[in-house]
């Protein structure tokens, strides 16, 4: 079964993969690794244009690595789970100047677990390394009809179907028909190539079995934005450990060095869901004026702040404080 299953399914993927840009032959092994860790826990049609800009801005590994933090954070801006981009930035530095070919190289590197290493190994090397995402272990979980610790079965599954030297086209074949037909809900059966082999085709959505989740925590804090008469906002450098960290958001009170003229006005309250929690941000603002007490405070220009690395709940405070446009198109963020 194993080696019809791999053909079938590596067959199929070279006629029916997507035309996606990080696939571009011969592969990049940096867009590709790009690619993988903006694809996390995101969909492949708000990735894409978030990719293209990205790499005009960072065409090679190199120009990530000598590139500041800040300008990273902020092409990743309103793209979510912001430590991807951190650690993406710390990788880039610390392989000077090319990656590491093989998946066990590759887990040193900041940021790489087994899936990205397995990934960009398999993907950008040709290395025979099994690779489980959520699409892989939807379908494995299904073919050979496992409810339980999917996940962890799957990388075991995995192992035993991966063919001798086609490592990379089976993987990515895997996760295209989790992608496009063994979908979550309403999976395109009649489309699968590997159906006859599928022990759970009888009741798909069975397979694996749901996943309990916890309610979401509540986060509550304010944030005020301080207006000096030129229209200049004053933004803060958010805390390392902190959520959102290292991006670029309103103060929650006066820093030192700022004085208030007048009392602030309260904007209202904005909301933003995350994975695992909801935040909610009580916005006012103020007349100020003043020096930043540090460089992790600084007066931006209005027209500046789309250079400034900043999460979607801070666009939409600023919105909520009339210093951005609002923004009819603002979507729900995943991710911190």
């Amino acid at each position: 079964m194993n080696s019809t299953l791999a053909n079938r399914l590596v067959s199929w993927f070279a006629a029916a993969k997507r035309d996606l840009p990080w696939r571009k032959e011969p592969r990049d092994p940096y867009r590709v690794w790009v690619s993988e860790v903006m694809l996390q826990q995101t969909r492949v049609d708000v990735v894409i244009p978030y990719y293209r800009r990205f790499l005009r801005r960072f065409p090679t590994l190199r120009a990530l690595a000598g590139a500041p933090l800040d300008d990273v954070l902020a092409h990743w801006s309103g793209l979510g789970y912001y430590a991807r981009a951190r650690n993406l930035h710390r990788a880039a530095q610390a392989c000077r100047g090319s990656l590491p070919r093989t998946a066990a190289e590759l887990r040193a590197l900041p940021g790489f677990g087994p899936y990205t290493a397995a990934a960009v190994a398999s993907l950008a090397f040709g290395e025979d390394v099994p690779l489980v995402d959520g699409n892989v272990a939807r379908v494995l979980s299904r073919v050979f009809a496992v409810r339980d610790d999917a996940r962890a079965k799957a990388w075991k599954m995995a192992a035993r179907l991966l063919p001798a030297g086609r490592g990379g086209p089976f993987n990515e074949a895997l996760m295209e028909l989790g992608a496009t037909v063994c979908t979550p809900r309403s999976p395109a059966c009649g489309r699968c190539p590997i159906r006859e082999m599928c022990r759970g085709r009888e009741d798909p959505t069975k397979y694996p079995a749901a996943r309990r989740r916890a309610p979401r925590a509540i986060l509550e804090w304010h944030a005020i934005a301080l207006r000096r008469l030129d229209g200049a906002v004053l933004l803060v450098r958010r805390p390392a450990g902190a959520l959102f960290a290292g991006l670029w958001d309103l103060p929650a009170e006066k820093p030192a060095g700022i004085r208030l003229h007048g009392r602030p006005t309260s904007r209202g309250v904005v909301e933003q869901t995350l994975t695992h929690r909801e935040v909610h941000v009580t916005v006012a603002t103020a007349r100020a004026s003043g020096t930043p007490p540090d460089a992790d405070v600084r007066w931006v220009a209005p027209e500046g702040i789309a250079a400034m690395g900043m999460s979607s709940l801070a666009r939409k405070s600023l919105r909520c404080a009339g210093v951005l446009t609002p923004d009819r198109t603002s979507r729900t963020l995943r991710g911190p």
